[in-house]
């Protein structure tokens, strides 16, 4: 499935972008990491109280969209995963104005193998934990759409297409495909 969003954001925000993706970097692998019904989730250090969000990343040279999911998992959150569906791709357009950045986010479903959440890089993430994915939807989902920032107004439209749909009505992977 694909999906088109274009997403106003703060300058600031789109500098940040630029900054830490250069001109090399035009996607994310965002990993909705399951475990039954509850979530894998972090927070950042920066993010404001109440924020979270799903492990996602960029993949980097010579790595498999799999590979790459299962080491931003793994560092954000210490958890093994098994990569068991594609979801969707978002074919985004980041903007401010008249500056535009295209982006592509590949969302992809995970299983919980083992492991319990602890984050392995701790500079960039404060923690991480499981999250029921009910609660997310009632208590994150908002807090993000209300922020009046881009960034986390495309995490709650993202939050939004994938937890009704491919979380919540099975509570238990389906295969790859």
């Amino acid at each position: 499935m694909e999906v088109f969003r274009e997403q106003p954001l703060r300058s600031w925000e789109l500098d940040l972008i630029e900054r830490v993706c250069g001109d090399r970097r035009f996607h994310d692998v965002t990993v909705f990491v399951q475990r039954g019904r509850d979530l894998a989730v972090v927070r950042k250090p920066s993010e404001p109280p109440g924020i979270f969000w799903v492990p996602a990343g960029g993949v980097g040279p010579g790595e498999s969209l799999t590979e790459g999911a299962q080491r931003e998992v793994y560092e954000e959150t210490g958890l093994d995963v098994r990569v068991v569906r594609y979801l969707l791709r978002v074919r985004a357009v980041f903007s401010v104005g008249e500056r535009r950045r295209p982006w592509i986010s590949h969302v992809l479903l995970a299983d919980h193998v083992s492991g319990e959440p602890d984050p392995v890089d701790r500079k960039e993430v404060e923690s991480s934990r499981w999250f029921p994915a009910e609660r997310f939807m009632a208590e994150v989902v908002p807090l993000l759409a209300a922020s009046g920032f881009g960034r986390f107004a495309y995490r709650a439209w993202l939050a939004g297409l994938v937890i009704p749909r491919w979380i919540l009505p099975r509570g238990s992977s389906t295969m790859l495909g």
